[in-house]
């Protein structure tokens, strides 16, 4: 909410000319000079001393309580001009006590006090606009228009009125209006600040967000410190889409007022805009330390945590605010996207459609109200949703973007492309849209076009944190590399390290000298890897180097199409004295032995797809067989089954991935979902079985049950999306011929 200033909002209760036929003594006189030369001590002895004379005194009683109340001493000051009406009655008297009472938050008793002075003298500047700023402040604005129209009738030049008439027409809706009363207040007087920054304030409710930036610059111009100035300016500053300077302007009102509680919230703001969002949550706890009840603060910190990924808080902070203000449609949509995060997928949807039943146009509710549905693979209903959302804004990407996924989902790869294609010609820099057509693409096996897409990753916000930057240029294939250093990093999960790094090979094939840079974890387990390269942990120091590329960049500049050739399998070796080790752990096998591994990271976008639960895969362990757990991370939900389950678990055992690698090699056979696990035994060329969702990630490609990333692994899909049923069927019968 913004601060709007008004020309006369005070009591104005100044020294007032007083009325009556007896002209004054000289006390009085002398009293009334020293009171309008601001010496209220000696004003106020000489004020006493007439009244000890003159007791019932009008005129003295009338200043007298005047200048108790520019002293602060309002009840002494309200019970003096009360007499003085009652000995007396008069229009100055009735409107310098209807202004004190006003003033106090009385405006019910100011404004009987006004019309008692009107009557005596109707056509009165001074109480008119006192009483038209009573009634802004009672919020009734048509009244008070009415007593501003008053004065400018008689006076069109009055600056208070010109300057108050435009708040009464702001606050009507009628700011075009508004604007024309501020630009008559300013041509009388062109250094009014109020009047400049009230403008600004009209021009940013009519849209016209720059040129209400000049208004606010204005009037800081001629009345610099003013925290509410600096606010307003931020917030035409977000509005043109200038995050930094608005940030900078919020910072100043925060420097000149540190309780303006609006000017922190707006900073929240830009902070969380800004991707800022640890400093985002502390403005808000700033906010919320001074006013406890700010929903839109609780909202925002609510923001901040849901883009930190810390969705428990965020609900909480959601929920918090929705019990101030529970008729808030944005709120509960954000309450939505929490709950989604959560699988709380129902709760979710109930989220969405609380906001919609506030407010039916709210196409963001809608459109994520369809990616719930899509969750919940209830197709149909999510694309009547998306469809609601296209209505309402038919030339918005991200509607067409989610419009596309859901026909990605759904197996309609032409329908799919479409949308993309759409998104894209909307929103040429949109990079979820290009990297979602470059899935596309390597899922049908175009590779020629797919790779190129692929490399709109590296812009993908959601994915920033995974990529790095150097003064090294990124190579992309067209460089010589004869007698050059290349750095190679990896940039996602493990998974994609443990495939992509088999590149290193070829890179090395053009004469490179190769630094391969992986997270600690892999690092012993990559020493092994075929092909010269230095490998290094992340975090060591690195050699200087000429080039850089992060791992899922190589096939794009080596133009790889793993339909036609690729390179050995194995590539990755398992520490022959590991391997001696876990074998005497083992020991002798006397059945089938399977390593197994049902769940991928909880934070991999795809989580909810990809991973399954150990209840849903315990009927395979019908099938006689070593089972062996390769889950090195087993969450919460699965611990009970596990306990009972028939498997054999090295959680602590497992340090590393060069110890998944030796244990692996005393398995007859690895089962896992699309995780590093499945990865792994496919680069070490062991026997391997991947479950997979429907539609699977764009590496699978789609209807094939084998895979030219890993000639040896065989792929098992969902016959329809989220049917682990069928899978761990169709596994349980292939591993009963197996066994015979």
């Amino acid at each position: 909410m913004d601060v709007e200033f008004s020309a006369d909002k005070r009591a104005d209760t100044q020294v007032s000319e007083p009325e009556g036929k007896r002209a004054p003594g000289a006390k009085l006189l002398r009293a009334r000079d020293w009171h309008a030369a601001g010496r209220l001590d000696e004003a106020e002895r000489e004020y006493e001393a007439v009244l000890v004379q003159s007791p019932d005194d009008a005129q003295a009683i009338h200043l007298y309580g005047v200048l108790r109340y520019q002293k602060g001493a309002f009840e002494h000051a309200q019970s003096l001009l009360r007499r003085a009406v009652q000995l007396a009655p008069s229009a100055r008297i009735h409107s310098d006590l209807g202004a004190m009472l006003s003033d106090h938050g009385q405006g019910g008793e100011a404004i009987e006090q006004f019309e008692a002075a009107l009557r005596l003298e109707p056509g009165d500047v001074q109480t008119l606009v006192r009483q038209g700023n009573t009634f802004l402040a009672l919020r009734h604005y048509a009244r008070a228009l009415e007593s501003f129209d008053r004065v400018l009738a008689a006076s069109p030049l009055v600056l208070d009125a010109l300057c108050n008439r435009g708040s009464a027409l702001r606050a009507l809706g009628r700011h075009r209006e508004a604007l024309d009363t501020y630009d008559r207040a300013l041509v009388v007087d062109p250094r009014s600040f109020e009047s400049w920054f009230n403008r600004g304030l009209a021009l940013r409710e009519l849209d016209e967000a720059a040129q209400a930036l000049h208004s606010f610059d204005r009037a800081i111009a001629i009345r610099p410190g003013n925290a509410a100035m600096h606010s307003a300016r931020g917030q035409a500053l977000v509005e043109l889409g200038r995050e930094a300077e608005a940030l900078a302007a919020f910072n100043e009102a925060i420097a000149i007022d540190p309780m303006f509680v609006e000017a922190v919230y707006h900073s929240a703001v830009v902070l969380e805009r800004l991707v800022r969002n640890e400093e985002a949550m502390a403005r808000c706890e700033r906010v919320l330390s001074i006013d406890p009840r700010h929903a839109r603060a609780l909202a925002c910190r609510g923001n901040a945590l849901l883009h930190l990924k810390r969705y428990e808080a965020a609900l909480a902070s959601y929920e918090q605010a929705l019990r101030i203000e529970p008729r808030s449609a944005e709120v509960l949509c954000n309450k939505g996207t929490a709950l989604r995060f959560v699988k709380r997928f129902e709760d979710s949807l109930a989220s969405y459609d609380a906001a919609l039943a506030l407010n039916e146009s709210f196409a963001q509710a809608w459109m994520n109200r369809g990616s719930v549905l899509q969750n919940l693979h209830r197709y149909e209903q999510a694309r009547a949703s998306f469809d609601r959302a296209m209505q309402l804004r038919p030339d918005h990407a991200s509607t067409w973007f989610n419009r596309g996924n859901l026909h990605y989902e759904m197996g309609n790869r032409g329908e799919a492309l479409s949308a993309y294609d759409r998104a894209i010609a909307l929103d040429p820099d949109y990079a979820e849209a290009h990297f979602a057509r470059a899935s596309l693409y390597l899922a049908q096996g175009d590779f020629a076009r797919g790779w190129p897409e692929y490399e709109w990753r590296l812009r993908d916000a959601t994915l920033a944190h995974h990529y790095r930057t150097f003064a090294q240029p990124l190579w992309r294939g067209d460089e010589a590399l004869a007698g050059k250093t290349i750095l190679l990093h990896a940039e996602q999960g493990f998974g994609d390290t443990l495939q992509f790094c088999r590149f290193a090979h070829d890179v090395a094939a053009l004469g490179a000298r190769v630094l391969l840079e992986v997270p600690p974890a892999l690092h012993e387990l990559m020493i092994s890897l075929d092909g010269p390269a230095q490998v290094l942990a992340r975090g060591e120091p690195l050699p200087p180097f000429d080039y850089q590329c992060p791992l899922l960049s190589l096939p794009s500049a080596l133009r790889v199409d793993p339909t036609r050739a690729m390179p050995r399998i194995p590539y990755l070796h398992a520490d022959p004295r590991r391997v001696a080790e876990w074998a005497q752990v083992l020991g002798e096998p006397r059945r089938l032995r399977i390593g197994i591994a049902w769940s991928g990271n909880p934070e991999h976008r795809n989580d909810h797809n990809r991973s399954l639960s150990l209840q849903t895969l315990s009927a395979l362990f019908d099938v006689d067989a070593e089972w062996i757990s390769l889950q090195k991370a087993v969450r919460d939900e699965d611990e009970a089954w596990l306990e009972r389950a028939p498997l054999r678990r090295f959680d602590d055992e497992l340090v590393d991935f060069a110890d998944t690698a030796a244990l692996m090699a005393s398995l007859d056979l690895v089962i896992a979902v699309d995780t590093a696990v499945a990865h792994l035994a496919g680069a070490l060329g062991r026997d391997l079985w991947i479950l997979l969702s429907d539609p699977p990630e764009w590496r699978w490609m789609r209807g094939r049950e084998d895979t030219p990333w890993y000639p040896g692994a065989r792929l098992f899909i969902q016959c329809s999306p989220g049917d682990w049923t069928s899978v761990v069927e169709s596994v349980k019968q292939a591993l009963g011929r197996l066994n015979a």
